[in-house]
């Protein structure tokens, strides 16, 4: 279903798709992508970075130290970054050049 994703890996592709679309039942929502990037899950190899813990940051901190991490494995810079207080999207898909590997699309609410 979320195969898609890993068009994210080309920066072209991106240019054309900067953001996402996710609607519930109550809202309909955009996000501005972040970043793009390839890790490795459940694993504590340097390699892997474990984006899937992080639901709410506990402070500023936090959140950048999240922030700074996707930005670092991004594949290209997408000129948007996100602030403490922004809500955050994270949409990942199985990607198989690793074992556990991941493709990760990390994008942020736009403020209506």
């Amino acid at each position: 279903m979320f195969a898609g994703l890993m068009k994210y890996q080309s920066k072209s592709f991106w240019e054309n798709h900067k953001t996402v679309q996710f609607d519930t039942v109550t809202e309909k929502s955009e996000y501005e992508v972040v970043a793009a990037f390839k890790t490795v899950a459940y694993t504590d190899g340097p390699e892997s970075f474990k984006y899937y813990h992080f639901v709410n940051a506990g402070n500023e901190d936090e959140f950048n130290a999240y922030i700074g991490k996707c930005k670092e494995l991004a594949f290209y810079d997408t000129g948007v970054s996100a602030t403490y207080g922004d809500k955050l999207i994270t949409l990942s898909t199985c990607e198989y050049s690793h074992k556990n590997g991941r493709m990760v699309v990390v994008a942020k609410k736009i403020a209506e």
